[in-house]
């Protein structure tokens, strides 16, 4: 029998992770690298909560519009004077993809200097935390669990009805397929690539503005997702942001409840490896299906096709 508890630690790690992974995807398919430096937005969310909650002793919620705000401009600013600078100087996708490995270990140091300026001013422990005490319950189900599904229900619409139905969505996935020829058209390939940067960063801000109320905040919180993250997107199919809220699920959840049976099992030291879980799986996803869930998906209805189109061809024969 599994404990409630462990189910609403499932449900609200799933969708702090969709919140991830999905930002993680869109900049993938914008930039065409991975970005390593984005768990780090989750780090900066996690801090401004601290900030929010034991500086200023302000309701803990104060901290997600703020998360996002700062995280939003701390993307602009990475892809505007990072990636755009080296991309301007014929930089390489290997030179563009270390650069987001080097401000990630930037922006993970500028966290640590902030957990021990922060100690003092607080005069509570600073670089590991936990916020459940200042958390709501509605209907007996804590309040990030409700706050976190909210949003992510109404993430997943608003970023449907973005990319189908207005012009900058539309002008987004043209820069994903070519960014040349949308440059062609009449796109603004810059601004796109550059509001889509603020938008993700902004989101992974707000996922770990409200982890630190239910799971322990630290200065490497960020780093420490980022694996989890990875794994989702390939798993899903890092060529599909709906791929990737099926694949952050399915991590979340597997990681969640499957190092719960390693500990019940095994005993409660496996708990220490429990990124072996998502790691494990992606070794698996890239052995047998590299393209994730989207490619067999994709594989499969592609056979029944080529089925289809035999038994047609046969009845004309």
């Amino acid at each position: 029998m599994i404990p409630p508890a462990l189910i609403e630690d499932a449900l609200v790690y799933a969708n702090l992770l969709l919140m991830l992974t999905v930002g993680f995807t869109l900049t993938y398919l914008i930039a065409k690298i991975p970005n390593f430096a984005h768990g780090e937005f989750a780090g900066i969310g996690v801090y401004i909560t601290f900030t929010v909650a034991q500086v200023w002793k302000s309701n803990p919620y104060v901290a997600v519009p703020i998360a996002f705000l700062i995280s939003a401009f701390s993307g602009a600013l990475i892809y505007n004077g990072v990636l755009r600078t080296l991309k301007r100087f014929g930089g390489t996708m290997i030179s563009l993809t270390i650069s987001t490995l080097a401000m990630q270990i930037m922006i993970s140091a500028l966290l640590n200097i902030y957990a021990d300026y922060l100690y003092p001013i607080a005069g509570a422990y600073s670089r590991l935390f936990l916020f459940r005490h200042l958390d709501f319950e509605f209907m007996g189900l804590p309040g990030v669990l409700v706050v976190s599904t909210i949003f992510l229900l109404t993430l997943i619409i608003l970023l449907h009805l973005m990319l189908t139905r207005t012009r900058f969505g539309i002008s987004l996935r043209a820069v994903v397929e070519d960014s040349s020829l949308a440059s062609i058209l009449g796109v603004n390939v810059e601004l796109a690539c550059t509001i889509s940067w603020m938008l993700t960063a902004g989101i992974a801000g707000i996922a770990g503005s409200l982890l630190p109320l239910w799971f322990q905040g630290h200065p490497y919180t960020g780093s420490m997702l980022l694996t989890s993250v990875f794994a989702a997107s390939i798993l899903g199919g890092i060529s599909s942001i709906y791929g990737a809220m099926i694949g952050a699920y399915i991590i979340g959840l597997t990681e969640i409840f499957g190092t719960y049976l390693l500990a019940q099992t095994f005993g409660a030291q496996l708990t220490a490896y429990r990124s072996l879980i998502p790691l494990t799986i992606l070794c698996i996803v890239l052995l047998i299906f590299p393209r994730g869930i989207t490619g067999l998906i994709e594989d499969i209805q592609a056979r029944r096709a080529s089925k289809a189109m035999a038994k047609i061809r046969g009845g004309q024969g």
